[in-house]
């Protein structure tokens, strides 16, 4: 019991130290966003789908997104399990799933729940099948000892730190060890080593308190309803976080004389601020022209009529858009077509990648998770940035008509920036919030 206690300890102060790490770039907001998405999540989730996950608003960069990562690990809100990587490759590919259910006193009762539990147990057929194969064993149903997982385990971390090639053997160890934990975790018995079903993949030889302890992690295993709960804690830790900032904040404009009145006064703080750009001598004389840009580009109605709009229509402008990029055409001389697809995206919420799967990646015979890598993800975001620095500079045609300095120019765009997130707020999409990136490095302004 005391070193349970010990290592609970270890634990909490473990996840305040990435807490503290984090809190600058993650609030309680955005971690309840991530949070909401896991729940229920009831398919394997590859590498990148995580980061798109974690990163919604590409406001990240990806060693931030690496430790949010790092964090839902910890609490076990996430287990990495490994798979054997595409053919012509010797590296292992790293997914994850989700254990985080909306109901875990009974997570059976949950479709989410079922099929992922049978994902896991058909990928351990398949993996007793293939352990026994490479360690040349004669049957190949045999149940695998957890002893020797161990071994492969150290074996793994072992040739990891001296940066070796890994053997085919540590290789399927690995990958039958990270099955292990997720299918210890998703079985949600206190005694699971006794289940039918877990033993016909794994033969546990352990003593009861080495029963309770992660392969991978070597932590102890949390059930279901202790990780919501470790969920809840950490959620309430930035939950106050936040609190105490807000309360900092609130002290410090009480100290100033005449800057709040009231109550009343700092809540309605964002429609003072509202009026004040307003009221500013470039707000008097561009305020209402940029504020009629704006609600056209963002008007409920006309973004569901865009909606609307067949995918076969946009990837054909698409798809002439891209090929005149790749011969770096002029594309302003395809105007129509940057105003249309650029619309398209702001109505949808969805990301990069999705866009990529929909709109550029089709009559490939090459996966699509190798397509998107490297050069390609950078020309695809170059050519999107191009798309919306003509839609942008199309938009506001009217307005640079007018304005020609590039200090006024840079300063419009920073003004611009301002009223959409004041106005949009929470219903940016993400390529809302890419849209503002590129007014951004149009207007020449760092750190937007």
């Amino acid at each position: 019991m005391a070193i349970e206690t010990k290592r609970d300890d270890s634990f909490n102060e473990s996840i305040d130290t990435l807490l503290a790490q984090i809190n600058d770039f993650i609030d309680y907001n955005t971690f309840n966003k991530i949070i909401n998405k896991l729940t229920d999540y009831a398919e394997i989730i590859s590498e990148g789908k995580i980061s798109g996950i974690i990163n919604f608003n590409f406001r990240l960069n990806s060693n931030q997104t690496n430790k949010v990562v790092k964090l839902l690990e910890e609490i076990q809100a996430i287990t990495r399990i490994y798979n054997l990587a595409l053919k012509g490759s010797k590296d292992l590919e790293l997914e994850y799933i989700s254990l985080i259910f909306s109901d875990v006193e009974n997570p059976e009762n949950s479709s989410s729940y079922i099929n992922l539990k049978n994902l896991i147990e058909n990928r351990l057929t398949h993996q007793v099948q293939q352990y026994n194969v490479n360690m040349s064993k004669n049957n190949t149903t045999l149940a695998i000892p957890l002893n020797e997982l161990r071994g492969h385990v150290k074996t793994f971390a072992d040739m990891k730190e001296m940066d070796l090639a890994i053997s085919t053997k540590a290789q399927h160890g690995i990958i039958a060890a990270s099955l292990h934990d997720a299918y210890t975790t998703l079985l949600d018995k206190p005694e699971f080593w006794n289940d039918r079903t877990y033993m016909k993949f794994f033969f546990n030889e352990d003593d009861p308190s080495k029963k309770k302890i992660l392969l991978l992690k070597k932590e102890r295993r949390l059930s279901l309803k202790e990780i919501g709960n470790s969920v809840k804690e950490t959620l309430d830790k930035l939950h106050a976080i936040m609190y105490n900032r807000m309360q900092a904040s609130r002290e410090l404009s009480q100290s100033e004389p005449g800057l709040f009145s009231d109550y009343s006064a700092r809540n309605n703080r964002a429609e003072t601020f509202t009026d004040r750009m307003m009221l500013t001598p470039f707000g008097k004389q561009y305020g209402v022209l940029i504020e009629k840009i704006i609600s056209r580009i963002f008007d409920p109605t006309e973004q569901n009529a865009i909606r609307s709009i067949p995918e076969e229509s946009i990837k054909e402008k698409t798809a002439q858009l891209f090929q005149a990029y790749k011969l770096r055409t002029d594309m302003t001389k395809l105007c129509d077509e940057v105003l249309n697809v650029g619309g398209y995206l702001l109505a949808q919420d969805y990301g990069i990648k999705t866009f990529t799967e929909k709109f550029l990646y089709y009559d490939r015979k090459e996966s699509f998770s190798k397509f998107y890598t490297g050069s390609n993800q950078e020309q695809i975001d170059q050519f999107l940035s191009q798309i919306f620095q003509i839609y942008f500079e199309e938009s506001f045609s009217s307005l640079f008509k007018i304005i020609k300095s590039l200090d006024m120019k840079k300063f419009a765009c920073a003004f611009i920036i301002k009223r959409i997130y004041l106005r949009e707020g929470e219903n940016l999409t993400n390529f809302g919030f890419f849209f503002i990136r590129v007014i951004a490095r149009t207007g020449g302004i760092k750190a937007q």
